[in-house]
């Protein structure tokens, strides 16, 4: 089985890294992908730059932080991995028919790295695509803001569409799921969840038993279940 694991929220804290859990090294025999975000250090360099440059420019500063990230990750998992952050897809296949994990994390400007995940999801015929971020799932509106916000258990590609059709797509932004990666994922078919990023939540994916939000292809849900 192929997953794929984006981090969006891996490294997003000013003095902590997260380093995933070692149960990742016991899933080397499945097909893993993990697309590393920027997280505080991406956001708080391009904060710094944009008061300088264009957002061309700090779209390439994010780029570089999510792949110092990846390298960070690559030292954690050792031999599972290859010391090498792909730069594109047919460098990440390449490493995948190797029979290592994948990590990798930015690719081209304007590009959030949920785009990234869910294309190359896309481009290895993943069966499953993870999104673990710093929120336990998608809500009907942000749950660090207001207090009565709901999860949301189940959703279909179409309907994640139309809620992240107003989401900001400026460098360093850092909604639950970016508008291009919502397109990807409902064009593709991709089955997804996001999840909060945390080592049990992820494994629990694994485990078919995590409390995050099941993305589902098409635009019906009802042998899902209900949100």
């Amino acid at each position: 089985m192929r997953y794929f694991t984006e981090f969006t929220a891996w490294a997003s804290h000013r003095d902590e890294v997260k380093v995933p859990p070692k149960d990742f090294k016991d899933l080397a025999y499945s097909d893993i992908c993990i697309v590393v975000g920027g997280g505080y250090i991406a956001r708080r360099y391009i904060s710094i730059a944009r008061a300088f440059t264009n957002e061309a420019f700090c779209d390439e500063i994010g780029i570089m932080a999510t792949r110092m990230n990846s390298m960070v990750l690559i030292a954690a998992l050792g031999d599972y991995t290859v010391k090498k952050v792909p730069e594109d897809f047919k460098e990440a296949e390449m490493i995948l028919n190797l029979n290592k994990i994948v990590v990798m994390g930015g690719t081209h400007p304007a590009h959030t790295t949920d785009a990234v995940a869910a294309s190359l999801a896309e481009y290895i015929d993943a069966d499953l695509l993870v999104i673990a971020t710093n929120v336990d799932g998608v809500y009907d509106r942000d749950p660090r803001r207001y207090r009565d916000a709901k999860k949301i258990k189940v959703l279909t590609t179409k309907e994640l569409v139309d809620i992240t059709k107003s989401s900001s797509i400026e460098a360093g932004s850092s909604s639950i799921v970016d508008p291009l990666a919502s397109m990807i994922i409902d064009r593709a078919k991709l089955k997804t969840v996001v999840i909060e990023g945390t080592p049990e939540e992820i494994m629990n994916v694994i485990e078919n038993k995590h409390r995050g939000t099941l993305i589902v292809p098409g635009d019906k849900r009802d042998s899902y279940g209900e949100t």
